[in-house]
């Protein structure tokens, strides 16, 4: 792994007893999750007063991990710690922090992701039969497979009014569980060794030896810490390091289930969130029709500089799209949509290219996300989502009003957005300037929603205007 540790190792619990039984446990429930911690490394430090991760790293109090009632405890907090890593919850995290705000109207805290994020771990590891641990977030009303971003988003809403700057105000222990409950259902079943459970009780604030560049770590929810990966180098040697530990947790999740298959162990009883971490999997969001193959082979040609995310890409086979698996693939800053709310605009074929859009933003993961103008006569709304998840649960505004395009190419020259492929989704009744303003943007790609007429194939030829035709699903 390439990421930073945060935290110096005072300790090794590596061949105690306590900790081969809990391995042994985690192995026997989910090899998926035992063969991406053995992939990562776990780093027994006193500066953390419970668990944590980055995201790369798994840090563990001793005196916490040995204080814990049960080896089916342990384990539980094991695989708690490294579903973070499959579920990238870290990296999810930084790069909200990095935009400022979680969506249009609604800011993040960081908190309320981390009690979203261990809703979700926690309702995966109760469905495989764990033994939970103190001070951990459980709730009915969360299942599996939720989405951490939905689920964020109903726990804010349910929020007392937030101080204007900082985080919300409360108790340290995290925001209060959904009225459904907060019962922690037993799973193993396990016997207790006889030691006392203190050091399960969460400790009060960080201490002076618990920050990192970034200061000091925040209060948990729940009973981890939650760190964002830290990578040194430049920008460009960062990104590669960081787009190989993404290579390297995928490549450690498809060894888990291949592990699963030769022990005649059922896959499909993982959860779809932890399956679509790794890659064999990824195939399940392809589509299988011709346009798709088109639409990704477009996007595969378009990239910015010299440098190029080679590895990632190469690894992963583009096997959300398919067909395609070019050779080098240029690094991603930005995609934009333009896309008409017009009324005359078919909704189905819409949603069929949003879904293929959102399986190649997983692929080449542009660096600033992807960014939707809903533009009929002028620019309505715009958008920006930074992962698959967030661009599928945008709201689309009502339809009506004319049809300009070209006021989305005028709000990204206005706002000094630069994109390396914009998209512009219409019908395709368009007129006068708008083709032409159209055909003198470079990087550009028109995705009609039914086949051109002879006036609109007249206007896309004679403008040299690149093009597809989306087809309902």
């Amino acid at each position: 792994m390439k990421a930073k540790k945060l935290y110096a190792a005072t300790h090794d619990l590596t061949n105690s007893r306590k900790h081969v039984a809990a391995m042994i446990i985690l192995n026997a429930k989910t090899p998926v999750h035992y063969t991406t911690l053995l992939a990562t490394e776990i780093i027994w430090t006193t500066a953390i007063p419970t668990g944590a991760t980055d995201g790369v790293w798994v840090y563990i109090n001793p005196e916490f991990y040995r204080g814990l009632a049960t080896d089916g405890q342990r384990a539980f907090l094991l695989a708690h710690e490294v579903s973070h890593i499959i579920l990238r919850h870290p990296q999810r995290s930084l790069a909200y922090q990095k935009r400022g705000f979680f969506r249009h109207g609604m800011r993040f805290v960081h908190r309320i992701y981390n009690s979203a994020a261990d809703y979700v771990i926690d309702a995966d590891l109760v469905a495989m039969g764990f033994e939970m641990i103190p001070e951990c977030l459980y709730s009915d009303k969360y299942q599996r497979d939720d989405v951490v971003d939905a689920v964020y988003a109903d726990i804010y809403k349910d929020q007392p009014e937030e101080p204007e700057h900082g985080e919300p105000e409360g108790e340290e222990g995290g925001f209060p569980s959904p009225e459904s409950g907060n019962s922690q259902p037993n799973g193993d079943g396990e016997e207790t060794e006889g030691e006392p459970n203190g050091a399960g009780t969460q400790s009060g604030e960080p201490t002076d030896n618990m920050s990192s560049g970034e200061g000091d770590l925040p209060a948990p929810a729940g009973h981890d810490y939650h760190l964002t990966p830290e990578y040194e180098g430049d920008a460009d040697e960062q990104a590669d390091a960081a787009a190989q530990d993404e290579h390297d947790i995928s490549e450690a999740i498809d060894r888990g289930l291949d592990q699963m298959e030769a022990e005649g162990k059922d896959t499909s009883k993982v959860s779809d969130n932890v399956r679509d971490g790794g890659n064999r999997y990824r195939s399940d969001k392809q589509s299988n029709v011709a346009w798709n193959a088109e639409l990704a082979d477009r996007v595969s040609r378009v990239g910015r500089g010299e440098r190029t995310s080679f590895s990632r890409i190469k690894v992963r086979q583009y096997a959300t799209i398919g067909v395609i698996s070019p050779e080098t693939l240029g690094e991603f800053t930005r995609l934009t949509v333009i896309s008409d709310i017009s009324s005359s605009v078919r909704d189905e074929p819409f949603k069929a290219y949003l879904n293929e859009l959102a399986a190649i933003q997983d692929a080449v993961n542009p660096i600033e996300g992807v960014t939707i103008l809903w533009t009929n006569h002028q620019v309505e709304r715009a958008d920006e989502a930074y992962s698959s998840d967030e661009l599928l649960n945008i709201e689309m505004p009502w339809k009506g009003g004319g049809t300009r395009m070209y006021a989305g190419l005028d709000w990204l020259d206005q706002n000094g957005v630069e994109s390396d492929l914009i998209m512009v989704f219409t019908d395709g009744e368009l007129y006068g300037n708008d083709w032409t303003r159209l055909g003198a943007q470079d990087d550009l790609l028109v995705v009609l929603d039914r086949e051109p007429d002879l006036y609109t194939q007249r206007e896309l030829v004679s403008h040299d205007i690149d093009y597809i035709v989306a087809e309902a699903a």
